[in-house]
């Protein structure tokens, strides 16, 4: 009987643990702040700028436009160190994944019939 109790008693504490670990892999406060993107597409670059913020205890997006517009991301995600969301620009969405590493973003956009890679730097 003893023995059952201490086989769940160690399952709990190992089940606590991995959850303890998922959280602080989840961790986007170093994300926080902007970041100076690059959007290419044959050849030409887009600049733009990625707000990245915490809103109600979580993470969330907007986008400025190289004419200053701002543009709230949509459908915006972030797990297991890999920032998705959506943007509508001229009545099309576009959708963007970026994995971060430390003080960088690397990814694809794709939307309007086009692709391409998206870099960016913090701020």
């Amino acid at each position: 009987m003893l023995s059952k109790k201490l086989h769940r008693l160690c399952a709990l504490c190992l089940l606590t643990c991995l959850a303890a670990i998922s959280l602080l892999a989840q961790d986007y406060k170093p994300l926080l702040g902007k970041w100076s993107m690059t959007s290419e597409t044959g050849g030409d670059p887009i600049h733009w700028t990625l707000a990245l913020k915490e809103t109600g205890g979580k993470l969330t997006a907007t986008l400025v436009a190289p004419d200053n517009n701002e543009i709230p991301a949509k459908d915006f995600s972030f797990t297991d160190g890999v920032i998705k969301f959506k943007v509508t620009h001229d009545t099309e969405d576009y959708a963007i994944a970026l994995k971060a590493t430390a003080d960088k973003l690397a990814g694809t956009w794709s939307g309007g019939g086009n692709s391409g890679p998206t870099t960016g730097t913090k701020n």
